[in-house]
């Protein structure tokens, strides 16, 4: 983000939100989208689209992020909620990556975006809430499947664990876990992650695990990959840490992304007290 009065909103929304992402108590449930807007060559694209919301005593959010790659940009973009201008073109010009904002929502709404750019160029939109977001499971030697409900499922094979073990997944837009992400990226990824934790004990074996996408991100022009935080260097976490694509594949009936874990995914530094965990997302690549 390019204005000091971009950041200034992020960290005082993510200060607020502060309690959910380290005590595990909330994560954040998904409004609208991720949905990918994208534009014609030289030709304005305006898309009004409407979503409903049951509780409008939440408190909401709206994340926008640049669909770049190396070659393509945004050119020019806006943001309306209910007639409301919540991004403007100069927030959304040829250099930001993503910018958060909280927002007020009605129970029936209406969003207009609008995207002008090259031909492919693009922005994602996602509107979340905060709200209690996490499951857990005690995971027998024989193995389990848990499913975090409008986000994704994992499933242990036998002899994960040769005990029983009690395991945690919720969902957190972490800002540092984002500039690792970007460290690297050559195009955007769900404005969320996905956190299994095993507590005091890493799996044993590589765990298989499936994250939801919009139909949008099957339409685009991108590929889906899931991704997933690791050291390359275990000696030199600080240097190498940074996330990997991992051979994905699709299911375009349920829209999921599916890949293989490795166990070695799992890491101590990630997980809070030293409890091990792993965090996936879903990247998007020319």
């Amino acid at each position: 983000m390019r204005k000091i009065s971009n950041n200034s909103i992020l960290i005082a929304l993510l200060l607020y939100f502060c309690n959910g992402l380290v005590s595990f108590a909330y994560g954040h449930s998904l409004v609208f989208g991720p949905e990918l807007f994208s534009s014609e060559s030289g030709k304005s694209q305006r898309v009004v689209k409407s979503f409903s919301v049951h509780d409008v005593n939440q408190k909401f959010f709206v994340s926008i992020q640049n669909g770049m790659s190396s070659e393509k940009k945004v050119a020019k973009g806006a943001v309306s909620i209910n007639g409301e201008l919540i991004a403007t073109p100069d927030e959304l010009g040829d250099q930001f990556k993503i910018l958060i904002k909280p927002v007020t929502l009605q129970k029936k709404n209406e969003i207009l975006v609008e995207v002008t750019g090259d031909a492919d160029a693009s922005i994602i939109v996602t509107i979340m809430s905060l709200k209690n977001r996490i499951v857990t499971a005690t995971i027998p030697p024989i193995g389990a499947a848990v499913d975090l409900k409008e986000y994704a499922s994992v499933i242990f094979p036998a002899g994960t664990f040769d005990t029983p073990q009690k395991v945690a997944i919720f969902v957190t837009t972490s800002p540092s876990v984002r500039d690792v992400f970007e460290a690297h990226a050559t195009g955007p990824r769900l404005p969320y992650e996905i956190r299994i934790n095993t507590g005091g004990k890493a799996p044993g074996k590589d765990i298989a695990v499936s994250l939801n996408h919009p139909e949008s991100f099957f339409e685009s022009y991108y590929q889906l990959h899931l991704f997933a935080r690791m050291h390359d260097n275990p000696d030199a976490p600080d240097v190498h840490d940074r996330f990997f694509m991992l051979d994905s594949g699709l299911d375009d009936i349920v829209m999921t992304t599916k890949a293989t874990l490795p166990k070695h995914a799992f890491s101590n530094r990630y997980g809070k007290n030293g409890t091990y965990e792993a965090i996936v997302t879903v990247g998007l690549i020319h």
